[in-house]
């Protein structure tokens, strides 16, 4: 599973520096309120995403 997931984030890097840098801004700075609450949107949007895309439990 973490090599189908390693395999996920080298296939699409924009995808993967844009989902890294976003993490990295929530967990290292305290950006304004609003733009922490669209941060964190974004954040879920990618996550759900990429588990759509790997379909990491299908039999």
């Amino acid at each position: 599973m973490f090599k189908k997931i390693l395999m996920g984030f080298i296939d699409q890097p924009l995808f993967t520096s844009l989902f890294v840098a976003d993490f990295a801004l929530l967990l290292f700075h305290r950006p304004p309120f609003l733009f922490s609450l669209v941060m964190v949107g974004a954040l879920v949007a990618m996550s759900m995403y990429m588990g759509q895309k790997l379909e990491l439990f299908r039999k």
